[in-house]
């Protein structure tokens, strides 16, 4: 199966095993996942590789909030 980003994905597709042609590039046999942010519910739907950086920059960006408010806290 091909998708291209462009076309929405269902969480019916979770786990179905497709090539993907996206902006960045072309994912052959990725892996359709979803992941939840356990800190603000946001949900991503998409390929491994593009769900790690939903990861990553929720992360960053959570990191990033905790600081900030840590640094209002202080002042």
């Amino acid at each position: 199966m091909q998708a291209d980003r462009s076309e929405e994905l269902t969480e019916e597709e979770i786990g179905i095993i497709m090539d993907v042609i996206a902006t960045d590039g072309y994912y052959k046999q990725a892996m359709i996942v979803k992941v939840v942010c356990p800190v603000c519910f946001e949900e991503f739907l998409g390929t491994k590789r593009h769900a790690g950086g939903f990861i990553s920059g929720h992360r960053a960006y959570h990191e990033f909030d905790d600081n900030s408010n840590i640094l209002k806290e202080e002042a």
